[in-house]
Formats: structure tokens, sequence, C-alpha cells
């Protein structure tokens, strides 16, 4: 067992004591009402601050927001309204003894008062991509007073209670547009050389002290690195610290980019704590506590990069959101028992993608549900048959276990995990594999009876007379209705990635969705001159938003044949036939992958009277669907 003797160290910063290095990000979680905190936005927040981590931060909203932006907690810079419920938060983190700071964070978006529309706003009328909204410049009053709210809503923090206030200043937000000499092209006080380009944040920090005091932890999170053409890299990155160092700002939380930036920052690409090198020179560099984050999910590399002085402290987002314990499993050394991140960002595209509140994370049923999905002892003790294991049959087993429930899972195959077998095959899907080996470590540890190579039948159900039946025998792979289908040159998605030879060169993949795109990146990955025939008249049009774009360059960069609108009429031994409008198309193919979807297996027919069927044997979906059908039946039996 790999002991943490660096991640579970106390810290101080300035008057603040945090009893170890790990820090709950702040994040758009859409759970406030009308800038307020929700008991739901409370209980989440709790979870996690008893789960272990060392502080929590939360955002703010400086001006009146209501329910417009990202759902989070206001703070009026106009009159004391919200600071009962901000004291409401705080006092909640309090009870859990854990230190709570405030965020300010405008993004890119701003109003001064409450009679005033909200604007995307910035120091120039700069977009950051050809097609990105162009902002209004601020004008230098108006300057003064978005100063001015930061220093009010500071005061406001301190006066709820707040242990520290840290003032969001990067991936392109308002402040971050005045410090990039990409964005700020202004030619006044506010704007020109680097010095200029500073007055803002300096501004903020002064006007912060005034109102808050001098003696109230100010922190500052900012981007490492813009990796914009024009922006400025971690050199500019170190001078902008420097600034901040010289106004005493008492740490760092160093973040990567802007959401335009056209480089993956947050998504599979990115190597498990791919960006750490940035934090390391900023804190070499500056001799200033400094806070990592992205892409961190092992506690042992957490450890690591503390111990190897690349951070001094861990920001933590998806980690806590995927596990709330994270921190209490990991200084038990109960890394089996952490339930992982994979890194689908369905969070995100939920979030800051469709501006709506997490209501599902791929591998935490609990998400946006904590005040009524705690597990509770069954009233009545019964005999649970499961019928399959993929993602959705273990957690029906799992949480009827934990339950009470006497609990028998039966697999056919001769290993439990179902389509998740399938799904972490990719090279860049290794991580799902973590809820794979999370879920079958858990149902193993619970005296969960586990029938593998077992096909269950309806006499064998009426048979044994179990008291309830979970029918989770998943999907398997759509063939549609093609002719020449069944031709010897033609297989499935899924056979390919078990390993199937694949015949000759040309390789025709029926099918653009996820699964279509995964295969095609495979099959070009060995040498294939791959061609993707979709009907649809995008690409990956089931594919979230922080993936798909990353996925279609990756296609188009290794030479993968994108064709859309195209109606699949024909196979034969040569070549795949098609139609797109009125014209016909020949794709010359030595190997054809049907990548159609799913379809949903049969479910046994008995006559068992508490029966349920989950996951994708209901409907054909995707992890977090199932994993959350599993979590509610295993509530509900």
């Amino acid at each position: 067992m790999a002991d943490l003797k660096h991640l579970f160290q106390p810290i101080r910063i300035g008057r603040l004591n945090l009893s170890n290095r790990i820090i709950l990000l702040p994040m758009a979680l859409g759970y406030a009402d009308g800038g307020r905190p929700t008991p739901r936005l409370i209980k989440f927040l709790q979870e996690r601050a008893r789960g272990g981590c060392g502080a929590v931060c939360t955002p703010f909203s400086i001006f009146p927001a209501g329910d417009t932006f990202f759902g989070y907690m206001g703070l009026d810079a106009s009159n004391d309204a919200y600071i009962d419920s901000a004291r409401q938060l705080a006092d909640a983190m309090h009870g859990c003894d854990v230190p709570v700071i405030g965020q300010l964070n405008t993004l890119t978006v701003w109003r001064r008062d409450r009679n005033s529309e909200l604007e995307i706003v910035g120091p120039s009328p700069f977009a950051a991509r050809p097609k990105g909204h162009v902002p209004r410049e601020l004008t230098i009053e108006e300057i003064n007073v978005y100063v001015m709210q930061h220093g009010a809503a500071a005061r406001r923090l301190r006066e709820a209670g707040y242990d520290a206030v840290e003032v969001m200043g990067g991936i392109g937000n308002i402040i971050s547009r005045f410090t990039s000499p990409l964005a700020n092209q202004r030619r006044d006080e506010y704007g020109g050389n680097f010095e200029n380009r500073m007055r803002l944040p300096i501004e903020i920090i002064r006007e912060i002290r005034k109102e808050a005091g001098d003696d109230f932890p100010l922190l500052w999170r900012y981007s490492g690195h813009e990796f914009l053409d024009g922006g400025y890299d971690i050199e500019g990155a170190v001078r902008i610290g420097q600034v901040l160092k010289g106004e005493r700002v008492e740490w760092l939380n160093i973040q990567v980019g802007w959401h335009d930036s056209p480089i993956p920052l947050i998504t599979k690409e990115v190597p498990q704590g791919g960006f750490a090198y940035i934090s390391e020179a900023i804190r070499k560099a500056l001799n200033l506590p400094v806070v990592t984050s992205y892409r961190i999910t092992d506690p042992i590399m957490a450890d690591e990069i503390i111990a190897s002085g690349k951070a001094d402290l861990i920001g933590l987002a998806r980690a806590l959101i995927s596990d709330p314990e994270w921190a209490i499993k990991a200084r038990e050394g109960r890394f089996k028992d952490i339930n992982r991140c994979i890194c689908c960002c369905r969070c995100v595209d939920q979030t800051v993608g469709a501006g709506k509140g997490l209501e599902l994370c791929s591998v935490n049923p609990r998400i946006g549900n904590e005040i009524d999905t705690e597990i509770s002892p069954a009233e009545k003790i019964k005999k649970v048959f499961i019928v399959g294991s993929g993602p959705a049959g273990m957690e029906a087993a799992r949480v009827s276990r934990l339950r009470g429930h006497e609990v028998i899972l039966f697999e056919r195959q001769k290993n439990l995990g179902g389509q998740l077998i399938i799904a972490r095959l990719p090279p860049d899907k290794y991580e799902i594999g973590y809820i794979q080996d999370y879920l079958e470590n858990q149902v193993r540890n619970l005296d969960i009876t586990i029938k593998i190579n077992h096909e269950v039948t309806e006499e064998y159900i009426n048979r044994n007379k179990p008291d309830c039946v979970v029918l989770a025998v998943g999907a398997s792979p759509a063939i549609p209705n093609i002719p020449g289908i069944f031709n010897k040159n033609v297989c499935t998605a899924v056979e390919i990635l078990e390993g199937r030879q694949v015949i000759g060169h040309k390789i025709v993949v029926i099918g653009g969705g996820l699964i279509g795109c995964e295969v095609a990146l495979f099959l070009v990955d060995q040498g294939r001159d791959v061609t993707i025939l979709e009907m649809l008249p995008k690409i990956g049009m089931d594919i979230g938003a922080s993936e798909r774009f990353i996925t279609i360059t990756k296609l188009k960069e290794k030479g993968v044949h994108l064709n859309t609108g195209v109606t699949v009429t024909g196979i034969n031994e040569e070549a795949v036939i098609g139609t797109r409008a009125s014209e016909t198309l020949t794709f010359v193919a030595d190997q054809v992958v049907v990548a159609a979807g799913m379809k949903k297996n049969n479910a046994i027919n008995n006559t068992i009277g508490e029966v349920y069927a989950i996951g994708d044997c209901v409907e054909p979906r995707r992890i977090g669907e199932a994993v959350k059908e599993g979590y509610k039946i295993g509530l509900r039996i």
C-alpha cells in the first residue's frame, strides 16, 4: 500500500489553515436558485467536505445574476441581500470542520446593476475564434464599477464567514482578457504594454483589501499558458505571477488555456497530470504556494506531484464529482474503492456546454440527488437475482447487497463487465476500465454470489423462486437490413475491437456515430485506408460537445474519409453502394465494418411478481444511464 506522505500534510496559507492539500475547485453545478444556495447545493458540498478534502471553494457572481449565470450563488454589489444565504453555506462547511473559499467569477458576461442586461464584455471587441462572440468594449467608467463590485463582493464574503476570497482571472474570462496580449487591444491606461494590462488585476486586489480587510486571505486563479497564437505562454504567466506576488496574493491556482484554445485541455487526450509542468515552472520561479489541477484522478500521482515540487496543493473537480469520498479513501489506502472519473466529460457538456444543472455523472449515480438517495437498510430482506453484469447489473447488485438483500449475480460470459469490456478496448478509452474495475471490486467484496458462464432461463428462475429478478442483459450490435450485410467481408465494430482479423487495406465503416468514429481511428492507426459513411448531415452527432471537435479533428488529420448524407443500399465483395440525394456512389472496400448502433437484447419472460429491466436491455444508451438505473433499482427493491 502506497504511503501518501505529502498529500495529507497540513499547510498554512496566510491565515488559512488546511488539514491537507486537496482543494474542491469551484464548479458551475447549476444548483443555486436566484443566486442563493439550495439544500441540494449544500448537500453536494457537505458530502465532499466530509469526504476529507482540505478546503471547499465555490463560485459567486459579483452582480445580480438570478438564474442566468450557470446557477452560481450571488453577491449583489448593490445591496447586502445575499449575505445571509452565503453565510448559510459557510456555516454548513464549517460544520464539517472544513474552510470555505468564495471565488469571485464573471466569466465573459457582466452587468453593472440589476436594471442592466447581461452582456458579453471585455477590454476590446476581440473574438478568439472566427465564429466566437465579440465582446463589447468596457468604458473606463464601467471598469471602475467592475473593480468596485469585486471589493463589495469580497467584503460580503468576509461578513458571511468565508475564510478567504479567490479571484477568477483565467481561461478567457473578463480579467483574463485584460491581461492577455492577444485579447487586450486597448490604447488607454488599461491596455497596450504589460504594465497597463495588469492595471485591472492590481486595482481589483487593492479594492478587495480596502473593503474586506488587509488580513483577509486573497487568492488568485489564472491560466499558466493561454495556448493561443499571440497569447502569453509560461514565461508570460510567471511575469503576471510576479505582479500578483508583489500585491501579496497568497496562492496562485493554475489553470490552462481558454475555452477557445484549439488544443485538448480536459479531455482524455490529455495525459493524467499532463499540465503539472506548468505549475511547476511558476512555483519554482516565484516561490509562492501553487495549486495545480486538470486530469488528476490518481491519489498516488497527486502525492508525487507535491513530493516532486510541481505544486503545493491539488485542485480536484471531476474526481470529487465522481467520488465525494476520494480523499478519505486515499488517506486510508483504499485505492480500489475510489470510484474514479473516466474522463467522459458528460458533466462539462451539461453545465458549461449546455448551461444546465449537473444531473448525470457516468460513474456516480447520486449526482444532483444527494439529498434523497442515501443507502438505507431494506425493510424486508429478499433473495434477488440479477441477470447480467454490465454497469447496470453490477451497480444494482452493489446497492442491493449494501441494503442487506441476498444477491446472486449471473453472467453468461466468462468475465464480469458486459459492454464495458468492449468499451475500454480502444487505446484512448482505457479509463473506462476504472468503472469496470471499481464495480467488480465492489461486488466481489460484498458477499455477493457470482455465477459466471451461467445462462439464466425462465425455467431456472421459476425453479429457484427468487423474490425479485433484475434483468440487465444489455444490448448487441444493430444489424441494418442492407443487401449483402451478411457477406464474409462484413463484420461489426465490436468484433473488430475484440480482435477479429481485418481483411485487406481499404475499410468502409457504415455509421459515423461515436462507435463508428472510434473504430475508424482504431483502424487508421493500424495503417488502413478508412472511409466513414454516415446517413446524417454530420459525423459524431452523438458525441458530447467537449469531445466532438477533438474527434473530428483527429479523423481529418489521420486521413479518414468522411462522407455524410449517405444511405447505404447494398454491399458486395468489392464495394459498398450508397446514394446521396439522387446520386449513386460506390466505395471500394476490402472489409466492411458495421457501426450502426446497438439494439436491446430480449429480456426473459417469466411469471415472477417483482421483475425489473434496467440498462441497455430497456433502451441502449451510455454508461451513466445504466449506472443510475442500477442504483435506483437497488434502492427500490
